[in-house]
């Protein structure tokens, strides 16, 4: 990018996933690069960039992430933004993302400092093989598809073999490796961004949550189950609700902190 330019900027940090969210309305052929360079601004510790934008499916209001991945994470969070400068000391806000394709009803509450939301319902749970390390279950998802590891570290040599695999096999924006102990209920998400090349060891992983939940809650027939899965950077609370072996629904929530409105010069 030649020259200098100013963006609007709010940092979110949901369970450490931290977030910034760019308000200025940006050309989406430049995300790649106004992403890069805050990624790149150790002042931020971002793991992820999003674009906040007019709404186009009668939502309240919407985000294209740097990548046009979906972002549970960003979204609850950007629920809660909307809350804040529109005055919604607790309510639902309507949320559209990138990687979903309808808007997702986040419940905030100013006050508690939480935002709870309405997560797309995952297409199905297939199987990948990964040359050296077996085979693994894969969590399809519009927009992201995350892999359920056991019992393998949490290495880049590890994720390295992953990428080479989900991108033999799938043509996706973005996906990640949730490294789970399945007894604690902890997961290291390692998540991978294709536009922006970018791979993150994240803190916290809203989408890997989901994701996670899934896997966990495959041998649920009816009724509801709540999971506290433990992440790095904090934990994230999730519910799901199946009829039939069907699910109907699936949340996340939990704390997300918001900085005040920055002005940076990139």
């Amino acid at each position: 990018m030649y020259g200098k330019n100013k963006y609007n900027i709010v940092i979110a940090d949901p369970a450490k996933n931290i977030t910034v969210f760019v308000l200025d309305n940006i050309e989406r052929k430049l995300y790649k690069d106004v992403a890069r360079e805050i990624l790149e601004n150790t002042d931020y510790n971002a793991e992820q960039v999003g674009f906040v934008k007019q709404p186009i499916m009668d939502g309240d209001i919407r985000l294209e992430m740097m990548g046009g991945e979906f972002c549970g994470n960003a979204s609850r969070s950007i629920g809660m933004l909307f809350a804040r400068e529109n005055g919604i000391q607790k309510g639902n806000v309507l949320v559209e993302i990138t990687g979903s394709d309808k808007a997702l009803n986040a419940k905030v509450d100013l006050n508690k400092e939480t935002s709870e939301i309405d997560m797309p319902i995952p297409k199905r749970i297939e199987s990948i093989r990964v040359d050296g390390l077996g085979e693994f279950p894969i969590v399809i998802i519009e927009g992201i598809n995350h892999i359920i590891v056991e019992q393998l570290d949490a290495t880049q040599e590890n994720f390295e073999k992953f990428k080479t695999a989900v991108y033999n096999k799938y043509d996706v924006e973005a996906f990640g490796v949730m490294f789970l102990d399945k007894e604690s209920r902890y997961i290291t998400p390692v998540v991978y961004v294709k536009n922006t090349d970018t791979t993150f060891f994240e803190s916290s992983c809203g989408s890997g949550t989901l994701a996670t939940v899934t896997y966990l809650g495959q041998h649920l027939k009816d009724g509801s189950k709540k999971y506290s899965i433990s992440q790095p950077g904090g934990t994230i609370e999730s519910e799901i609700i199946k009829e039939n072996g069907q699910i109907k629904k699936i949340t996340i929530g939990g704390v997300v902190k918001l900085s005040p409105k920055i002005k940076i010069e990139l």
